[in-house]
């Protein structure tokens, strides 16, 4: 498995961070649909348009743990890739093959769709008929890579991260992981060669059960410590509280109701 990284230098007048706000600058989380949307489209549209055309390339859907995973190493602000993904169980509860792209750049100028377009155009230097590569292509071939299906990105804010200050830290996770040593489709008519369950979605095979969203509530990198506490968790601390508290009210209205039971002879 091959990982890969791309880095964006920006030439521009930085703001000093706070000197507007006072606070970091708001970047999408991992729940935010419209992130979480643009991710899925961005890639599914370069697969689905790859020359020669593929015809057995699977659509991709969003994967809550791998863009745990992908969060996780971005909050550490350090550009290289992952140490934990070949470590079973260590980037995914199910996956144990997971690939990853990079992408730092100034915070002013991340845009989901650039940043993926960033990766893609790495097309230039990848030959497929050759199955050769002029500089570096393992971005795009991550990207177009047929058996990946499930994908989960995170972008995080880094004070400094790769040399540049103020920086937001993008990362992509994907599994099954690709970047063996093949070419990273089938080339032929699109769909022609579709497992058999699935089913040709403009241009991409799908199949129902494979692109279940599948959220892992109770998963998270067993190295990202951190104190992670659901829903339910925090009803379950709140009720304990409520409840502890109600003990002592009811032990205080006591002793002023009922004094001489607490006098002692």
């Amino acid at each position: 498995m091959r990982l890969w990284a791309v880095v964006v230098a920006v030439v521009a007048v930085e703001v000093p961070l706070g000197a507007v706000s006072g606070r970091f600058p708001a970047l999408p989380t991992i729940s935010d649909k419209a992130f979480i949307r643009e991710c899925v489209r961005s890639h599914n549209v370069f697969r689905r348009n790859v020359d020669p055309p593929a015809s057995n390339m699977r659509f991709m859907t969003w994967d809550a743990a791998l863009a745990r995973t992908a969060r996780a190493w971005a909050n550490k602000c350090i550009f290289d890739h992952n140490m934990y993904l070949n470590l079973k169980y260590y980037a995914h509860p199910y996956f144990t093959s997971i690939g990853e792209n990079l992408w730092i750049g100034s915070h002013q100028i991340f845009d989901v769709k650039d940043a993926i377009k960033a990766w893609y155009d790495e097309v230039r230097s990848y030959n497929y008929s050759l199955e050769t590569c002029s500089k570096v292509c393992g971005h795009y071939t991550q990207i177009v890579w047929d058996d990946s299906y499930k994908l989960g990105c995170a972008v995080v804010f880094c004070k400094e991260v790769g040399g540049i200050r103020n920086a937001a830290n993008f990362v992509c996770n994907y599994a099954p992981s690709g970047n063996f040593q093949r070419r990273p489709y089938q080339e032929g008519p699109p769909c022609s060669n579709c497992a058999k369950r699935d089913f040709c979605d403009r241009k991409l095979c799908r199949n129902a059960e494979r692109d279940k969203i599948v959220y892992y509530s109770r998963w998270t990198p067993p190295w990202d410590f951190k104190i992670v506490c659901d829903q339910a968790c925090i009803a379950i601390i709140i009720s304990r509280v409520l409840m502890i508290c109600l003990g002592f009210l009811i032990i205080y209205l006591c002793r002023r109701h009922f004094k001489n039971l607490f006098m002692s002879t």
